[in-house]
């Protein structure tokens, strides 16, 4: 793999080459830190254990890299617009490159989206859809985007998302001087990242790059919506949809993942945990007073799903465990009420 050192962000790897250098929409996106986490990694009982920190991209999650490489890709084949459905962050990062990118953008999220994710979007000038019955999102993005004639950027309705994706593997790999962990935990929706590291950490072995075993993957969710979880831990090949979502809003809402065959055959070395959301605010709490790293309610459930799989001897004590934090803390529930007028959509002066 080919690697420009000159360039820290995610665009500094061959993958994205399709991309012209003067086609790509960016905002130094990627090449996030990788922190270690001392303290925590002795309280929990492993031998190593760092974060990889995605809160630190432009608007505050792993989507950007995303869209950025997405919208690029698309404005070089003359899109005109995207629509996308999403719990939040993925609309605030796509409403963001197609403000950078001149593209009109669409973003149908769930009434009781994140106000972080609605100041975003609405700065960017994107266009906010809201919905009450969240099982109706992808039917409205194709229609919308049949209608207007814009692209559908959602999860599971276009490749490029994964691949921007994939730079996260790349980076955890340079950044560890060409080894691979032992673990990755990617807390999961609908399975896009863990699918993309997947690919990246397989690309790299192949190719001759790194000896030893590709890490082993592991991935959280909320009881609460853990379809997933459910189905790696009922050894079933294929996701039973889940009847109703009970979790904090955000992210990881994703009751029934059409990508979930292949998610399920990603982790089938590693290990998949439910974690209550009471457990996940205290993993987060309990590592922001020790080692001063704030995860995101989500990666919340990651580290809280270390805990338990070190508990239960699935997860090697001896191991380099590496936790994705996927967004900012600023970015869920923990964070500061809401205040605004969600029958206006206006944040109040």
């Amino acid at each position: 793999m080919m690697v420009d050192r000159s360039v820290s962000s995610m665009w500094r790897y061959d993958v994205l080459s399709s991309v012209g250098r003067e086609g790509r929409i960016t905002m130094e996106e990627g090449w996030t830190p990788l922190l270690d986490a001392p303290r925590t990694a002795a309280r929990i009982g492993c031998r190593r254990l760092l974060i990889k920190d995605e809160s630190q991209n432009p608007t505050g999650s792993f989507k950007d890299r995303s869209a950025s490489y997405t919208i690029s890709h698309l404005r070089q084949e003359g899109a005109v617009g995207v629509v996308l459905n999403s719990t939040g962050n993925a609309s605030a990062a796509f409403a963001a490159y197609a403000a950078r990118a001149s593209l009109p953008c669409v973003c149908v999220v769930p009434r009781d989206v994140l106000y972080a994710n609605v100041l975003q979007i609405q700065l960017a000038g994107a266009e906010l859809v809201l919905l009450d019955d969240w099982t109706d999102a992808s039917r409205l993005s194709d229609e919308i985007a049949q209608v207007r004639g814009f692209q559908n950027v959602s999860a599971s309705r276009t490749p490029h998302r994964i691949i921007g994706k994939m730079t996260i593997g790349y980076e955890i790999v340079e950044q560890l001087d060409g080894r691979f962990p032992d673990y990755v935990v990617c807390p999961t929706g609908g399975g896009t990242a863990l699918l993309a590291l997947k690919r990246a950490f397989e690309g790299i072995k192949l190719r001759g790059e790194v000896d030893g075993d590709v890490p082993r993957l592991v991935i959280s969710q909320y009881e609460g919506c853990s379809p997933l979880v459910e189905a790696f831990r009922s050894g079933l090949s294929n996701v039973k949809p889940w009847p109703r979502i009970d979790t904090p809003r955000g992210g990881m809402r994703t009751p029934a993942p059409t990508m979930a065959p292949a998610v399920l055959d990603a982790i089938s070395q590693g290990g998949a945990y439910a974690i209550n959301p009471m457990q996940a605010r205290k993993a987060v709490r309990e590592m922001s007073s020790t080692d001063g790293v704030c995860l995101g309610l989500e990666a919340g459930t990651a580290l809280a799903a270390v805990e338990l799989g070190l508990k239960w001897e699935e997860i090697a004590a001896d191991a380099c465990i590496v936790i994705i934090n996927s967004a900012s803390v600023l970015k869920s529930e923990l964070a500061a009420p809401d205040v605004f007028d969600r029958t206006s959509l206006q944040w109040e002066e």
